[in-house]
């Protein structure tokens, strides 16, 4: 007995250890309740009337718990999810009453069977277990077979219960589906922007939505259960009657496009085949394809005015757009004759350009007087009035009778006038005549020409001034070569009379020095002077004139040599000041010979002339940058304020007096001049103070090439 005893406590207090085993113990438990009838907790305080009951339920292949409270039996519950709790009603500190009224209190556990075990047999007790939760009482001392038989019901009972709320759940979860289903069919169906219906085997609409009552002019209970075809005849032999055939026959799913001439719309069908009849999708796409035709006819205008317009502007001499404006026009129209009709400052106008088919007289060469475009007229066509008539002689159309006399004599029976404008002022008409029969001018044939007419109007007008800019540029050219020319005889010419001048004074000056007064002497002197500076002034004006007019054909030159040969040329100079003049090397450029020289001696000598107070150090470097070659000519001398970077370059330009700088402001504008016949520009970097660095650029040839 004690041995006993001694296993059954030894097995009581593994199991009232249960809830602080190790989760890979409580996963053994649980994969192990898949060959189990059940898993059963038993709360007792009682150890020694455990063992009977417990060895019953395990003979009947159920799985054991055991709890010695009421706290110890909750945590078990939550943790291992028993199938049902046999609970003693009266333990210590917490009874089984409060432990099965926690137990239901909690939802996660709540629906456990609970049946309490007591040795009380008052009905009070149990009425009160009842109303806590419990489902049944066995009474101690134990019957064991009548607790396995009560345990097995409520078991069974668990097990129905569930089976029935779950096979409950499944079923409104299948009556929710199939009525959202049903819901959400109705909705698309009456959401959707298509129209529906479905017809049975005997062509009978079964079923619409709402969107065709107005598509139809029908109602749903005026169509339902009637045949299609009978309610609506001048769909028989139609697209739709043929693809609905189809579906039908077939029993294959069909869409296409059709137009329906009774409702004037188009519509996109998409029709399914089923097993009683068809079903029938229907969008109206009627704005979608007059919109498709729309664009179509605005492609077609576009790819015609584009190569009408190209054609016409490839030109820009003014008889040349005329006559292709015609030519065009009227292959695009195909037009009897299209005639450019132009205005004339008198009032009357004449026909400038003419396209005409050989059956019919040519308007061209004819001058027609102011009565056939009176001012009110012109005017109204000033403001953009387009004329179109489609028969002359119809009295609706109110054509002058003394207008359709004058047409006639030329075979028009219709014709279409579009006014040119150049600038907002009426410039002429463009006229497009039907000779052979009447003819309705189009919406789009409008629009084209009057487009056409606006492109002839920039294109004359750029006629115009291109006309007018090589005669300007004409004129200016010939300007400049006679004002070249009559720097270059007025320079020359000059020279004579100044050498003379300047001879008088200097044989003055020698026989009559001692018999003047020093004032005379001065005056002598400044005079003098005066000549000299007027001969140095008329000699770089020749220079600069010969820039242009008496320069030297382009060839291959040796930067290196030209600097060497103006610097030999400044020797004297650079002595003078003590000057030092370094270059990296240079490279060799297609250039005028003798005007590189020119170039690199009137920069050096600037640098001269402006120096500082310290000896000039003139620094020349080259490189190539962007097909080009970009000289610098460093010096330290005085500089240049920023406001007269641009003002130094033009010709009679000084930013000193002549008493602090001698000179005549010719020779830097002498330098720009060669640099933009080069074909390169020339600017000047500098700071006041500390020196300035003049750049100019000469097209790189080898790098071009």
């Amino acid at each position: 007995m004690l041995e006993q005893e001694s296993l059954y406590t030894h097995r009581y207090t593994h199991l009232k250890n249960f809830k602080k085993a190790s989760s890979e113990i409580y996963q053994t438990i649980f994969n192990e309740r898949g060959i189990m009838n059940g898993q059963i907790l038993i709360v007792d305080d009682t150890l020694t009337e455990l063992e009977g009951l417990c060895d019953c339920l395990n003979a009947a292949n159920f799985q054991i718990l055991v709890a010695e409270d009421g706290e110890s039996a909750i945590e078990i519950a939550k943790d291992a999810r028993p199938d049902l709790i046999l609970l003693d009603a009266f333990m210590p500190e917490m009874d089984g009453f409060e432990t099965c009224r926690q137990l239901k209190a909690n939802h996660t556990i709540a629906e456990i069977p609970v049946i309490f075990m007591t040795a009380l047999t008052e009905t009070i007790d149990k009425v009160k277990g009842f109303n806590l939760g419990a489902v049944d009482y066995v009474t101690k001392p134990f019957q064991q077979q009548e607790v396995l038989a009560r345990v097995q019901i409520h078991l069974g009972v668990q097990q129905l219960t569930r089976q029935l709320r779950e096979q409950m759940a499944r079923e409104q979860t299948a009556r929710r589906e199939v009525e959202t289903e049903r819901n959400r069919t109705n909705n698309i169906l009456e959401s959707i922007t298509d129209a529906f219906f479905a017809l049975d085997q005997n062509w009978r609409f079964t079923d619409l939505n709402s969107k065709i009552e107005p598509l139809l002019q029908r109602t749903r209970t005026e169509l339902l259960g009637k045949n299609i075809w009978d309610e609506f005849p001048e769909a028989v032999g139609s697209e739709f009657y043929q693809h609905y055939f189809r579906v039908r026959a077939e029993q294959t799913a069909v869409e296409f496009e059709a137009f329906y001439a009774p409702l004037d719309a188009w519509f996109a069908v998409h029709a399914y085949p089923f097993q009683d009849g068809i079903s029938a999708y229907f969008q109206d796409i009627t704005d979608r394809k007059r919109g498709q035709q729309e664009l179509q006819r605005q492609y077609q205008r576009s790819q015609l005015f584009s190569d009408v317009t190209l054609k016409i502007r490839q030109s820009l001499n003014l008889d040349e757009v005329l006559q292709t404006a015609v030519t065009e026009v009227q292959k695009v129209l195909q037009a009897d004759r299209v005639l450019i009709y132009r205005l004339w400052a008198d009032g009357s106008g004449s026909g400038v350009a003419e396209a005409v088919l050989p059956d019919w007289t040519p308007i061209l060469g004819n001058r027609f007087p102011e009565e056939v475009f009176p001012a009110d007229y012109r005017e109204q066509y000033r403001q953009g009035r387009v004329a179109k008539i489609a028969d002359v002689t119809d009295e609706q159309e109110n054509v002058a009778d003394c207008l359709v006399e004058f047409v006639q004599q030329f075979q028009v029976k219709a014709k279409l006038v579009v006014p040119i404008l150049i600038k907002a002022e009426l410039w002429g008409l463009l006229i497009t005549h039907q000779c052979a029969e009447v003819r309705r001018w189009t919406e789009f044939e409008i629009e084209l020409l009057q487009q056409l007419s606006d492109q002839i109007g920039i294109a004359l007008h750029q006629a115009q001034l291109l006309e007018q800019e090589t005669r300007q540029r004409q004129e200016l050219a010939l300007s400049n070569a006679e004002l070249q020319q009559f720097a270059y005889i007025a320079s020359h010419d000059l020279q004579e009379p100044l050498r003379m001048i300047t001879s008088y004074l200097q044989l003055l000056e020698r026989r009559y020095k001692d018999q003047l007064d020093e004032s005379a002497n001065d005056f002598i002197n400044y005079a003098v002077d005066g000549a000299t500076r007027m001969k140095t002034l008329i000699n770089d004006l020749l220079t600069y004139s010969r820039v242009e007019t008496r320069g030297k054909t382009f060839e291959q030159v040796n930067c290196n040599e030209s600097l060497e040969q103006a610097i030999a040329n400044l020797k004297l100079a650079i002595g003078e000041t003590q000057a030092t003049v370094i270059s990296d090397p240079l490279p060799e450029i297609a250039a005028d010979r003798t005007q590189m020289i020119q170039l690199f001696q009137n920069l050096i000598s600037n640098a001269l002339k402006f120096r500082s107070a310290e000896p000039p150090l003139i620094y020349l470097s080259a490189q190539s940058h962007s097909e080009q070659w970009l000289f610098r000519v460093q010096d330290n001398g005085i500089g240049i304020e920023p406001q007269y970077v641009d003002r130094i370059f033009v010709i009679f330009q000084r930013l000193h007096n002549r008493a602090e700088y001698p000179g005549t402001g010719i020779g830097l504008a002498i330098c720009k001049k060669i640099v933009e016949r080069h074909g390169g520009k020339i600017w000047v970097e500098s700071c006041p103070g500390k020196g300035s660095t003049f750049c100019f650029t000469v097209p790189d040839q080898s790098q071009m090439e």
